[in-house]
């Protein structure tokens, strides 16, 4: 997630400029946490979706959920 997007999404609930420069650290932190709950979620529910395929297919689906977190 970009800067810009965390500095949108803060307006969008009212977080005025100066609260987003304070807390900026923070709110990217706290973004980073979101993302890779989501990422967690989704190898999840992959795993459970591909669950009797192709394990093959299961394993590359993981990855490549994990890999777009790395940065």
């Amino acid at each position: 997630m970009t800067r810009e997007d965390i500095i949108r999404m803060a307006k969008e609930v009212g977080l005025r400029d100066w609260e987003i420069l304070a807390y900026e650290k923070q709110l990217k932190w706290f973004a980073d946490l979101v993302a890779a709950t989501e990422r967690e979620a989704c190898a999840y529910r992959a795993g459970i979706a591909l669950l009797g395929a192709d394990r093959g297919l299961a394993n590359r689906v993981d990855y490549a959920i994990h890999k777009r977190g790395a940065p």
